[in-house]
């Protein structure tokens, strides 16, 4: 078969599953796969695929078609114009958690931040790249999610700056004397009766540990809003991502003597995403 044929035969079969982008999705598989630039797929669609290859792409095929994450299957995912890896047990970095880190370069400028919940690592990573006077302690609840953060940082040389560690709670994890200059959190946040809602793709499965914020979404924010006032320098800055308007509104009216609201930050659809809280400079 030549790759015009192999490419309709794949975008066939996930259009056949529901999948939303059949061809593109088709085309990330079959380069993933062969090591090839899309480009060169699109220029030069009589060019044989190869034979020995073809099990690997069906079987590619079929993992999409019953709707495990595409990120899970060619093993990368794209954040803030770098690839980390990610794979079952770890939560695919989304887009609008770009806004996080983006956000936190107005308040960080060096010194030790924490990313409770880290996951692939994605965000602490980019913090640390973008700010080489940074230094990191990384925590996960999940040991799977470790590891992979693990590799991203090591493949990014960033081991030597960022302590991982594998805590259930805020108030195990190491703080360094006098505290951390920032807190940056992608925490669960969608309320347990909205997860059998979720697309295929994430409630099967992406980890629910990752996804799960308790009855009301708000288990995670609570616990960092009553932690952070100790764990913060006098002046540090907690920034969450929020799930909704009605999560960032109800974040934003969050007090505890010591830390208070600073912004609100919406992505292009106006939709809030991010919350900033300040620790009292006093």
């Amino acid at each position: 078969m030549n790759l015009r044929e192999v490419r309709k035969l794949a975008s066939d079969k996930l259009h056949e599953a529901g999948i939303d982008r059949p061809w593109f999705e088709a085309d990330l598989l079959i380069c993933s796969i062969t090591g090839m630039e899309r480009i060169l797929l699109l220029a030069h669609p009589d060019r044989p695929f190869p034979e020995h290859l073809i099990p690997t792409l069906k079987a590619a095929i079929e993992r999409r078609a019953a709707r495990e994450p595409l990120q899970y299957i060619t093993g990368v995912c794209e954040f803030m114009g770098r690839a980390f890896r990610v794979g079952p047990g770890c939560l695919v970095p989304r887009p609008e958690t770009e806004l996080l880190v983006a956000e936190s370069r107005k308040h960080f400028k060096g010194g030790v931040f924490l990313d409770w919940g880290t996951g692939s690592g994605c965000i602490a990573a980019s913090i640390l790249l973008d700010n080489p006077a940074s230094r990191c302690v990384a925590v996960d609840k999940c040991p799977v999610a470790i590891t992979w953060a693990w590799k991203n940082l090591r493949e990014k040389n960033l081991l030597g700056r960022c302590l991982l560690c594998h805590c259930p709670s805020p108030e195990r994890i190491p703080v360094p004397p006098p505290g951390f200059e920032m807190i940056v959190s992608n925490p669960p946040y969608i309320p347990s009766a909205q997860i059998p809602d979720l697309m295929p793709e994430v409630e099967r499965y992406e980890p629910r540990s990752a996804l799960d914020g308790g009855e009301d979404g708000f288990d995670h924010y609570r616990s960092l809003a009553g932690w952070a006032p100790s764990a913060l320098v006098p002046g540090g800055v907690l920034i969450l991502e929020a799930g909704s308007d009605e999560q960032a509104e109800r974040l934003k009216s969050v007090r505890t003597g010591e830390l208070t609201p600073v912004s609100i930050v919406r992505d292009l659809q106006g939709t809030a995403r991010v919350v900033v809280l300040k620790r009292s400079p006093f």
